[in-house]
């Protein structure tokens, strides 16, 4: 049997890589310092002019009714049962909603807990009136400052994640 070579180096392959390579250097000896010996550089005049205006008219449709406070129609009665202590300055705010019977529920619902941890008489509601509508605010207890408020919702009032401290007096 005689042997043969699969597989075998052409000179000629060989050649031409390295005459490839050897014209693709000198083509980028040439560029480079051809391109250094050119050192014009291109400049931009500075811009003197406006560079942009705002119209005083933007064009485009105007918005209507810009003076109305509200598109729903609340009612603007305050609950009876709605009372502040007179004492009020700080509280801790549990809940709030636009509609009474909201918060009513939710009181109801977290003093009827079988933990009983808060007390009901511990609770009071107060009413925020604005242009837009009222806003229901379930106060927690009462307190002096702003920082007994916290010190006690840090210490006592672990299920609340963020408490948030009320300033009554704004009421």
């Amino acid at each position: 049997m005689t042997t043969r070579k699969i597989f075998f180096k052409s000179r000629l392959k060989r050649k031409i890589i390295i005459l490839s390579l050897m014209l693709l250097f000198l083509l980028m000896f040439y560029f480079f310092f051809n391109l250094n010996k050119n050192n014009e550089f291109i400049i931009i005049p500075e811009n003197k002019d406006v560079f942009y205006i705002i119209p005083k008219d933007r064009g485009g449709e105007k918005v209507q009714n810009l003076d109305k406070k509200s598109l729903n129609s609340k009612s603007e009665i305050i609950h009876d049962q709605i009372n502040k202590p007179n004492n009020s300055l700080y509280g801790i705010q549990f809940f709030t909603d636009s509609e009474y019977e909201n918060v009513n529920n939710y009181l109801i619902s977290i003093t009827n807990n079988n933990e009983n941890i808060y007390q009901i008489n511990d609770f009071y509601i107060l009413a925020l009136s604005t242009t837009i509508g009222i806003e229901y605010f379930l106060i927690y207890k009462n307190f002096e400052s702003r920082k007994d408020a916290q010190d006690y919702c840090s210490n006592f009032l672990t299920k609340i994640d963020n408490c948030l401290i009320v300033d009554t007096t704004k009421f």
